[in-house]
């Protein structure tokens, strides 16, 4: 059971009360993290009838936590098990099926696999603001005065967001700027927001905010807005905007650290994360975590930040940062270690979800591609022409999964000597790609940057020539640190110096 809406629509305390009121003789289990979901499986047959409750399950989603897999295990010896979960409205979207086509190879994975889990999910839609006759059965419960408050609020903001405070929160924190207020308890804000929007929902220390927040504070105006002490700030962020209110800008205390209010994170118009951010929640996170924190670093814009982690991420067993590893030219190991793994994780996958499940299918395409970085181009046509078939049954022939086993399939062809037929086959895909997906999407230009890439390898100098200008010219939108621009760069770099023209 998931129940979606905007944050402060109610919908945590929704989930509670109707879990008391519908199954009050349950045992109540709440993972803190990501990893504990792991912990929890492992005693996971001595338990009886209980609800599983995570609260803001897109902290949970994802390698290292609750996949398909994981969720299987947890209601098959379990009939009677309910696991009880909220989101956001904001992150939910993200993992709707339009928006499958925003997403791209680095981010594809983790997409796919918070997909997978909300798919099996009985959604309840909440909606923040009440309804007339809710409004009205409210009005019988007058003698709470928290509640009086609310309904006078009027119908532009909910009642649950006005008991809040939602709305007074995101108030203060902008009027908190203003030189001579609390410029610098809105620079520690930032920060903490920025954590959460980052994709890092644990608790930072108070040093760890104090060193983040200058950057923030210095975005804004630094010593020109005359801020006050550090210590000044915390007190300001950490006090209930209502007078003995539950909320504030910053929940915790020093002993477990500060976390920003949930309400803050989805405000429109909020600047970028800054880069010393994104390289201190990623040490800071787990690694599944920070794997998933890496790929919105990455599409953010962050790269620098994101290399590192896909190498960890990759040490440890995650086999789409390998991917994506290879893909960016620093592989981890040698492509045959490499294909083992993915093939173990492949069978592992066969033997738990069945040949067709789309999780396979994406496992099926990395040993595809292993096994072309191998050399064995004929076995890895045989596997791209295979899968392609299989996948488009699944997926329908426009799916980005489906659009890049024929890639690979005509990468592998020119690769294995047939060079005229391989081009032409190249160009197909590409063609295809590019009105499905658009000209400026990521995949597109990576497999032009491919195709300029085999005509070096193969002595087509003069004709890798006149694709790579044309390419530059497209990628001008990209920024100069992009990883495609760095790699056309080069390319060009090593082609303008060329006196070949064959």
């Amino acid at each position: 059971m998931l129940l979606v809406g905007e944050s402060t629509a109610g919908k945590t305390r929704a989930a509670f009360e109707a879990m008391r009121l519908l199954l009050p003789d349950y045992s109540f289990l709440a993972p803190s993290t990501r990893e504990a979901v792991e912990v929890l499986l492992e005693d996971w047959g001595a338990i009886g009838d209980c609800v599983v409750w995570l609260d803001d399950l897109e902290r949970f989603l994802g390698p290292g936590g609750l996949t398909l897999s994981a969720l299987h295990r947890l209601l098959a010896p379990h009939p009677r098990m309910v696991v009880l979960s909220t989101m956001r409205s904001h992150e939910y979207n993200r993992y709707r099926d339009r928006a499958e086509h925003d997403v791209t190879g680095v981010e594809q994975d983790v997409w796919r696999q918070g997909r997978s889990v909300l798919r099996q999910a009985q959604v309840v839609q909440l909606e923040r603001r009440w309804t007339v006759p809710e409004r009205a059965r409210a009005r019988v419960l007058v003698a709470d005065p928290r509640l009086s408050r609310a309904l006078a609020g009027g119908e532009r903001f909910g009642v649950a967001e006005m008991l809040a405070a939602g709305p007074e929160l995101a108030q203060a924190w902008q009027h908190a700027w203003v030189p001579g207020h609390h410029p610098r308890g809105a620079a520690l804000v930032a920060a903490a927001v920025d954590a959460r929007r980052a994709g890092y929902h644990r608790p930072m220390p108070a040093d760890v905010l104090q060193r983040l927040h200058d950057g923030y504070l210095a975005r804004h105006g630094g010593p020109e807005l005359r801020p006050e002490s550090f210590h000044e700030a915390l007190v300001w962020a950490l006090a209930p905007t209502v007078p003995a209110g539950a909320n504030s800008l910053l929940l915790g205390d020093a002993a477990q650290g500060y976390i920003a209010f949930d309400y803050l994170i989805d405000l429109p118009a909020q600047e970028p994360i800054l880069e010393a951010l994104w390289w201190e929640v990623l040490e800071r996170a787990p690694v599944h975590e920070a794997y998933a924190i890496a790929c919105n670093a990455w599409l953010a814009g962050s790269f620098e930040p994101a290399y590192p982690t896909f190498r960890r991420a990759a040490q440890a067993g995650i086999g789409q940062a390998e991917g994506i590893l290879f893909e960016l030219g620093m592989p981890l190991r040698p492509a045959e270690e490499a294909l083992v793994s993915a093939q173990r994780r492949l069978n592992a996958l066969r033997r738990e979800l069945g040949d067709d499940h789309e999780d396979c299918l994406m496992a099926e395409s990395e040993v595809a591609t292993f096994t072309a970085h191998c050399g064995r181009y004929e076995e890895a046509l045989h596997l791209s022409n295979e899968l392609a078939h299989k996948a488009a049954s699944v997926f329908g022939s426009e799916h980005r999964l489906v659009l890049g086993v024929k890639f690979g399939a005509a990468w592998s062809t020119f690769a294995s000597g047939a060079q005229h037929e391989g081009l032409v086959m190249l160009d197909a895909a590409v063609r295809e790609s590019t009105r499905v997906l658009g000209p400026r999407d990521m995949a597109v230009l990576d497999r032009r940057w491919w195709i300029v890439q085999l005509l070096v390898d193969a002595g087509h100098v003069g004709e890798a020539k006149r694709r790579i200008r044309a390419l530059e010219s497209d990628c001008a939108f990209l920024a100069a640190n992009h990883p495609i621009t760095v790699r056309v760069r080069r390319l060009a770099d090593v082609l303008r110096h060329s006196s070949l023209d064959l």
